[in-house]
């Protein structure tokens, strides 16, 4: 590994597994002066999740260089893992809050939205790491674009629906899972815009443009129908399997025929 590799994979063992471990450690003292350990529990397992996602992404799609090399595969985990990290302080800006609102109010239908949240956030460092390419900067950047359009994705969905007040306020845990399946949809459409043989940054960006018209289509359905599962005086709260499961399902299927129509990169 070259001295600039070093440095990175330092900061970002500092940035992700130590700063996380510190974090969870904290919520978990939470945790324990309100008798309940759930959320530590969910957030860990759902970070050794992205670990492990990255992981085998590397293992079956990554540069030659990296794929049986144990130093950067460990380099690329931990970087993911401080991308999710850096990348968690911006949610309670999107709405989302898992200080305040997992652990601090002990909502438990935040819980499903932050961890799709992290997924999908791995999701698109994951499709970064897809292909040949020279180096880390590579992968940051790529990641960084589909990274920066989820953002912006979850804003937009912020904007024109009440999708987070559901979640934070009124606790609804279809709200919860409709949420998280879409940002893992998103995610998983981001990500792989991402994938492939580095080219160059315009070349990149066109990729990822080309992803827009499902990313547009999974936003319409969210909007469609967050109108019509909104919680109201008379129904507080909706009908799991109808409002929940079933919105989430067709958020993944629409995700899933999107990767599945544009194929592995070659």
């Amino acid at each position: 590994m070259s001295p600039d590799e070093v440095s990175v994979t330092v900061a970002a063992i500092v940035v992700g597994p130590i700063l996380w471990a510190i974090w969870l450690a904290r919520m978990a003292q939470l945790e324990i002066c309100r008798s309940r350990r759930s959320g530590v529990i969910a957030i860990g397992s759902a970070l050794i999740g992205c670990a492990l996602l990255i992981f085998v992404v590397l293992k079956a799609g990554a540069s030659a260089d990296v794929v049986n090399a144990p130093g950067y595969l460990f380099m690329y985990v931990v970087i993911g893992l401080a991308w999710v990290r850096a990348t968690q302080w911006l949610f309670p800006y999107m709405g989302l809050s898992p200080r305040d609102d997992v652990f601090e109010r002990r909502n438990e239908a935040a819980v499903v939205p932050l961890i799709g949240a992290m997924t999908g956030v791995t999701l698109c460092y994951a499709g970064g790491n897809v292909g040949e390419g020279p180096g880390w900067w590579v992968v940051m950047f790529s990641a960084g674009l589909a990274t920066a359009a989820l953002m912006a994705s979850w804003a937009v969905l912020g904007q024109l629906t009440l999708v987070h007040d559901s979640v934070t306020i009124d606790r609804d845990h279809a709200a919860g899972i409709r949420l998280g399946a879409c940002l893992v949809s998103c995610g998983l459409i981001l990500g792989r815009s991402v994938a492939g043989d580095w080219v160059s940054a315009s070349d990149a960006v066109l990729d990822l443009t080309r992803a827009l018209p499902a990313l547009a289509l999974i936003l319409v359905l969210a909007v469609t129908i967050e109108r019509l599962a909104t919680p109201t005086a008379r129904r507080p709260h909706g009908p799991l399997l109808a409002f929940g499961v079933l919105p989430a399902v067709l958020y993944l299927f629409v995700g899933l025929s999107a990767l599945w129509w544009k194929g592995w990169p070659r």
